[in-house]
């Protein structure tokens, strides 16, 4: 189905924002945008807040990661007096 006029601009601003990494509860915040071309617009206090808390929000599910990581690691330097076997 073909989308014409500024119903395509919309579609493809609003594809534009899971690929810059917001979820879709996220983009739900963008939606009200008038014209519908959130990615030609300057950006809202509130669109700038948003993709700062879900930055923030992956910091932290990385640095979560980064520690399960971590720990067996150092565990198997203990371990094994420092050899740990590369993982593929």
């Amino acid at each position: 189905m073909a989308v014409g006029g500024g119903a395509a601009v919309r579609v493809r601003s609003i594809r534009s924002l899971p690929a810059a990494g917001l979820t879709l509860d996220d983009v739900r915040v963008f939606l009200p945008c008038p014209d519908g071309d959130v990615a030609g617009a300057p950006p809202s206090d509130m669109g700038l807040r948003v993709a700062w808390q879900r930055l923030a929000a992956l910091h932290e599910r990385i640095a979560t990661q980064a520690e399960a990581r971590d720990r067996p690691a150092a565990a198997l330097r203990r371990k094994t007096g420092g050899l740990i076997r590369p993982v593929d």
